[in-house]
């Protein structure tokens, strides 16, 4: 795989580069990415200055991370130096959204509203995004934007992501929500279908193994939802099933920021669904398939689609969103380890996030 090291502005400090020994791409659709690279510690000194490494242009993308450690072991099998960061989406770690206040319309609306309202010159610009026209009202205090964005968009399905044009040599933001490719009636989060399925099987052979895991121990599905003037709402996600409750004061939802009492609500009803979408029933399936097998990554599906994954030997068979994917290249052999639903460690890790 060959890659280009880049400065600040993502010129290239090199030209292609073609001799690491691995080379792991780790896209996350909840969550920012990361990515590891090993290569031998004579090409070290070219690339120390590098802020930014890339991919070639593949079926269109780049995958592009910005580089946070380098770590030299003359022991190491990898030829001596370890270098990893995180893929662009991270860039919005280093923004916040100032001050308190609440951004409303459609649901692309506003969330372009607020990235717009605070890059402060990171390099990035907008891009076409997904229309999503639901109605909201979300409101932020001093919340890291990419915390934010990730929590907003999760109860729709829809995530953000951030890629480097190959024409304008610049950071693109845009928001993502992933296609329906399953053959059942699809996820209710979204209105998106094709006509093209995405099915994963052991017995297709397009995998060849299986992981699969079940939590409910953190699964809440009801909650009371208090602002700070004492006002309480209700968001049922029970479905009429049994009923597991919880509940939450938002102090920082208070009624002087909104214009009328159903603005008021509204505000915290969304912030309701966004608490329920971190205790949601777990389930993840890890799979590895060979990068070279149909379907096809960034061809046949995407990062946020929602494919069929079955393993008849368990006699299991799912509609899961794919909600990661390491792209790993050894050696010159390239394999996709994809996860479908939630990772646990993920799901463990946010309930103790923002403002929950």
């Amino acid at each position: 795989m060959d890659l280009y090291f880049l400065d600040a502005q993502f010129e290239p400090v090199t030209g292609a580069v073609d001799v690491c020994s691995s080379v792991v791409w780790s896209e996350r659709y909840f969550e920012n990415g990361s990515f590891t690279l090993h290569f031998p510690k004579e090409l070290l000194p070219s690339v120390y200055d590098a802020v930014y490494v890339r991919t070639g242009v593949e079926n269109g993308r780049i995958k592009c991370g910005r580089i946070a450690y380098v770590i030299t072991d003359d022991e190491e099998e990898s030829g001596g130096c370890e270098m990893g960061g995180s893929l662009l989406e991270s860039l919005l770690d280093d923004r916040i959204l100032a001050g308190k206040g609440c951004y409303t319309g459609t649901l692309t609306e506003a969330v372009c509203a607020a990235v717009s309202d605070n890059l402060r010159d990171c390099g990035v610009v907008l891009g076409d995004s997904v229309f999503i026209d639901d109605a909201v009202s979300l409101t932020y205090e001093w919340d890291t934007l990419s915390e934010w964005l990730y929590s907003v968009l999760r109860p729709f399905g829809a995530s953000y992501r951030i890629e480097l044009d190959p024409d304008r040599n610049v950071p693109v933001f845009r928001i993502v929500r992933g296609l329906d490719r399953s053959s059942g009636v699809g996820d209710s989060l979204t209105d998106h279908y094709n006509t093209w399925q995405a099915v994963f099987s052991t017995s297709f052979g397009n995998i060849s193994s299986i992981r699969f895991e079940r939590d409910t121990s953190g699964q809440k599905n009801v909650v009371y939802v208090e602002g700070s003037d004492g006002t309480t709402v209700t968001v049922d996600g029970s479905g009429g099933g049994p009923k597991r409750e919880m509940y939450k004061l938002v102090s920082d939802v208070k009624p002087a920021d909104f214009a009328d009492t159903a603005s008021y609500t509204g505000a915290l009803q969304m912030r309701g669904e966004e608490i329920l979408a971190n205790y949601t029933e777990v389930f993840h399936i890890a799979a590895e398939t060979d990068a070279g097998v149909s379907p096809k990554y960034g061809v046949d599906y995407a990062l946020g689609d929602i494919c069929d994954v079955a393993d008849h030997a368990l006699g299991l068979t799912f509609g899961m969103r794919l909600t990661a994917v390491d792209d790993v290249t050894e050696n010159g052999t390239r394999t996709l380890y994809p996860s479908f639903g939630e990772e646990l460690r993920q799901v463990r890790r946010l309930i103790g996030g923002r403002r929950y």
